[in-house]
């Protein structure tokens, strides 16, 4: 196995996943939507030129929940780790231990990310061991290594909008050559919501066939 993708997902429980947007939607309406988050890019990612797609799932007990939403195309591996830099790290390793070359992790905060943008950094790390796509908030929606490297998520104050800047001191700081995609958004806050609604309208008027349906069908778009 060259290319590996893992998928950060959440369980969607109402009270527990995109808080943010309370009260702006309701809690049930919050998970639902991320809901649609999982779905549509779980879909997407079969786009890919990729050997593997796994779902890194929480809470651990949340398995039989992503088996109901993402079928049995993809794998399954519940998070390990106390912060998230813990748990990316672990989920590389599972990676590399399969006999993955290439591996990368996205999350689920934004059902527009183009499949284009993975595919890239798949691509890319044929040149480069790391790659990094970035966010407007500061943080990052992908990263990607061509081996196992620990020392690039020490030192996070992960959450924050120091991220993506801090990971960027600590990849220079190891010498590491790097490749970084162009930024893109996630959805947490009313705004970005906003954002989105406006984006899936501008997507549908110009005929592109990476829509993220089951978002549209909650947005009633």
């Amino acid at each position: 196995m060259s290319t590996s993708l893992i998928i950060f997902a959440k369980n969607p429980i109402p009270g527990k996943v995109k808080t943010r947007l309370t009260p702006y939607i309701n809690p049930t309406e919050a998970a639902e939507l991320y809901k649609a988050f999982i779905t549509d890019i779980t879909c997407n990612t079969h786009k890919l030129k990729c050997e593997q797609v796994t779902i890194a799932y929480t809470p651990s007990n949340a398995e039989a929940a992503f088996h109901s939403i993402c079928g049995q195309s993809v794998d399954y591996l519940p998070q390990k780790g106390d912060n998230l830099g813990a748990r990316m790290k672990n989920a590389f390793m599972y990676s590399f231990d399969k006999g993955s070359k290439r591996t990368v992790i996205i999350g689920t905060d934004s059902p527009t990310l183009p499949s284009s943008y993975i595919q890239k950094a798949f691509d890319a790390l044929k040149e480069v061991p790391v790659t990094v796509g970035p966010t407007f908030d500061g943080g990052y929606y992908l990263i990607g290594i061509s081996g196992q490297n620990d020392a690039i998520f020490d030192g996070i104050d992960w959450s924050t909008s120091k991220v993506f800047g801090q990971t960027l001191a600590r990849i220079q700081a190891i010498n590491k050559q790097l490749y970084v995609l162009p930024p893109w958004y996630d959805v947490d806050t009313p705004d970005n919501l906003e954002f989105l609604r406006s984006h899936i309208l501008s997507m549908k008027m110009s005929g592109t066939s990476e829509l993220p349906n089951k978002t549209m069908r909650f947005l009633k778009m």
